[in-house]
């Protein structure tokens, strides 16, 4: 099935020429988003993810429409991979995954989304390599911030003078019941 996608920044933007492009390239549903592209939540774009099925197409007038950076391209492409779903962009023909041209290129930017990865992942294992040279304390910190031992000390008093049951006790404390058991086997064992 063809599915179209179609965006505008502004409810003062039309985007019925879009709706009308993508109706005459055969598509039978349609989704829109009248948001900024720098916005992450993008309730027509999330409804047509939710519609996909393997094999669909999605269609868009330009790339623009849809992806707001190479990153999210990147990112949204992979995941159409995954669902099985072709990308055409009608004014932009080089992005067509129906052809071999457009997979090619399309892959070509998965193989620069794996290298970006494979990079941050080395350097992050060479940034903790350093830091344990340097003898740099790594992970969680060890025992509970004075603030959350502050909410125990109350959870405990309303609990233990007022005989306000232990789960009321935390939640008047701000406190849930697990960091409140967990602040007292700490207490207990020093």
């Amino acid at each position: 099935m063809k599915i179209g996608y179609a965006r505008v920044s502004t409810q003062e933007q039309n985007i019925q020429s879009q709706i009308d492009l993508l109706k005459e390239y055969g598509c039978e549903k349609i989704f829109s988003d009248h948001v900024s592209g720098v916005r992450d939540d993008r309730p027509g774009l999330n409804s047509m993810f939710d519609s996909l099925r393997k094999g669909d197409t999605v269609i868009i007038y330009k790339t623009d429409r849809i992806f707001r950076s190479l990153k999210n391209m990147i990112t949204l492409i992979e995941k159409f991979n995954n669902m099985e779903i072709n990308f055409k962009s009608i004014s932009e023909p080089e992005f067509d995954t129906t052809s071999a041209n457009g997979k090619f290129i399309l892959q070509i930017f998965g193989a620069v989304a794996e290298f970006e990865r494979n990079l941050i992942s080395e350097r992050t294992k060479l940034g903790l390599t350093n830091a344990r040279k340097r003898k740099k304390l790594l992970g969680r910190p060890k025992g509970a911030k004075s603030e959350t031992i502050e909410k125990y000390n109350y959870a405990q008093h309303l609990y233990e003078i007022k005989n306000i049951p232990i789960d009321k006790a935390c939640k008047q404390a701000g406190i849930s019941k697990t960091t409140f058991y967990r602040v007292e086997r700490e207490i207990t064992r020093n």
